[in-house]
């Protein structure tokens, strides 16, 4: 047997000292299959623990699969294969045998505490390393907002008087809490003509599509649902979850939507599932049918609810739009959240959330301890504008724009960039997904670029574990046509750079040897 060493006044808690120690012996070999481990009563005196924390340090490690406990005979190593060539394939089915096993564990607390540390203090330092790239002078492809500068003079005052020229004392006295019900009426008529049948009763208008997220946040701590989120994917989802207490595990998507093989790994209870369906924020592209169709056979059979964020669906530049989950799971198993924020002003900050009217009444009581409601002179400015047929004469304006700067990043890239680099071709919204060559980072390439005049997002932003770190976002929502064109052969430049140096590990930093 084994010499355990454990230190008391050391913060980590002592059958986590007794159980690594062990599970270290285990997987060297100095505890082989078969080895019979001391009693409980004399294991402890041994170490100079109670008998509840060796029987704790023992649990965990069975739950692992590395002891067995026999009735009447003891605790003996079990015949663990402690290391798998795996890849592919092999390595999803390594993953499915052994998440539920990491998930339920007691030590599980411990982790998540640790690991929420962690990815706060990778997330912060991104953050400040992304305020370098907010001078002025920089071209931006980082941005995902409207531009201001398509607006004409005027444009926004003349939006405050149209809606002023209605009965103005509806925006003063204390509003209905689930929203104007012309402006619930409008979107509900909006989604109809789109094929997803809802009423007005169905609608609740928040301040943006964050707070739509945020109440779902909190009503999942409430009820302790377990949450899931694409990655990559916004940050702004992932960080709103974890703030409300809420752990959020990750599965991988690629341009074709949730990864089904990773995503099938989440079984047993129901969960909610965060996607964006239509121009992923940061991929870019669609949801296929086919991603959609295995995404909802597994909702359906763990019962799980599906968050959709439609924020950029208005901003299809061609093809068709993807299935609505609304239709293909039904109302009890669908949220939807949008806004205008994408489309004519972030500042309004009027969003809205669509789901069955039982769940959008508990959503409305939620909010009105929140904040009680949306300022209504907001909700009446975008209500007018929808109905006076300004807005989809915005959108047509607004889409030509975005589809010659689309088209003109799509063939600088193609003329600039070199070999080695890909990229998606996203059919709306703001942004594409660029890859680098294996062994390059996005953040050493973001730092040249940045003295270089230019800025775009990394792809560990994306992501809650920082991980993505060869890909990076370009967004043409924000730059011209001459920055843009001017932009993308500065970006190359600084890309050709960086393929100089050899390929290397990016390290926990992405700044890997950074010069």
């Amino acid at each position: 047997m084994i010499k355990i060493e454990i230190n008391k006044k050391a913060d980590q808690p002592l059958y986590v000292q007794i159980r690594d120690s062990l599970e270290k012996a285990i997987l060297n070999k100095t505890l082989k299959p078969g080895d019979k481990l001391p009693c409980v009563s004399n294991f402890a005196k041994e170490v100079g623990v109670t008998q509840a924390t060796i029987r704790r340090a023992l649990e965990d490690l069975s739950k692992q699969g590395l002891t067995k406990c026999h009735v009447g005979r003891g605790t003996f190593i079990e015949n663990y294969e402690n290391k798998k060539q795996v890849d592919g394939n092999a390595a999803i089915n390594l993953f499915k045998e052994n998440f539920n096993v990491f998930r339920n564990t007691q030590s599980r607390q411990e982790l998540k505490f640790a690991a929420r540390r962690l990815r706060r203090g990778i997330s912060d330092g991104l953050n400040e390393l992304m305020n370098l790239a907010q001078k002025e002078d920089l071209i931006a492809f980082g941005k995902g907002i409207p531009d201001p500068g398509l607006f004409e003079p005027g444009f926004f005052e003349s939006m405050v008087k149209d809606a002023l020229t209605e009965d103005q004392m509806k925006y003063i006295g204390s509003p209905d809490c689930q929203g104007l019900i012309e402006l619930r009426e409008e979107i509900a008529s909006r989604y109809v003509k789109k094929g997803i049948h809802i009423t007005p009763d169905q609608v609740l208008i928040t301040n943006g599509s964050m707070q739509a997220a945020a109440l779902v946040a909190l009503d999942a701590a409430e009820k302790k649902q377990s949450i899931i989120c694409e990655a990559p994917c916004f940050q702004g989802i992932t960080e709103l979850f974890t703030i409300h207490g809420n752990w959020v595990d990750t599965v991988l998507r690629d341009e074709f939507g949730p990864v089904p093989e990773y995503l099938n790994c989440f079984t047993g209870q129901p969960f909610l599932l965060s996607v964006c369906p239509e121009f992923h924020n940061p991929v870019g592209t669609d949801m296929t049918p086919d991603r959609h169709d295995a995404l909802a056979k597994w909702a359906r059979k763990n019962k799980s609810t599906i968050l959709s964020d439609e924020i950029f669906q208005d901003l299809r530049l061609e093809g068709d739009p993807p299935l609505s989950f609304y239709n293909s799971l039904g109302e009890d198993q669908t949220i939807i959240i949008s806004s205008i924020s994408k489309t004519l002003m972030s500042g309004l900050r009027v969003g809205w959330m669509i789901s069955s009217a039982v769940r959008i009444r508990e959503f409305t009581n939620l909010k009105r301890l929140m904040d009680h409601s949306c300022p209504p002179l907001m909700q009446g400015i975008v209500a007018k504008f929808f109905c006076s047929g300004k807005y989809d004469e915005h959108l047509l304006h607004i889409r030509k724009i975005y589809l010659e700067r689309r088209n003109l990043m799509l063939e600088c890239l193609k003329q600039f960039m070199p070999e080695g680099v890909a990229w998606t071709s996203p059919k709306g919204g703001f942004s594409l997904w660029m890859t680098l060559p294996e062994g390059y980072s996005s953040i050493a390439l973001l730092l040249s670029a940045i003295d270089k005049g230019i800025n775009f997002l990394p792809g560990p932003l994306f992501d809650i574990d920082q991980r993505f770190v060869k890909h990076f976002r370009l967004s043409y929502a924000w730059s011209g046509l001459e920055q843009i064109a001017e932009g993308i052969e500065i970006l190359a430049d600084a890309v050709k750079e960086l393929l100089r140096h050899p390929p290397g590990d990016s390290g926990l930093s992405g700044l890997g040897n950074f010069q």
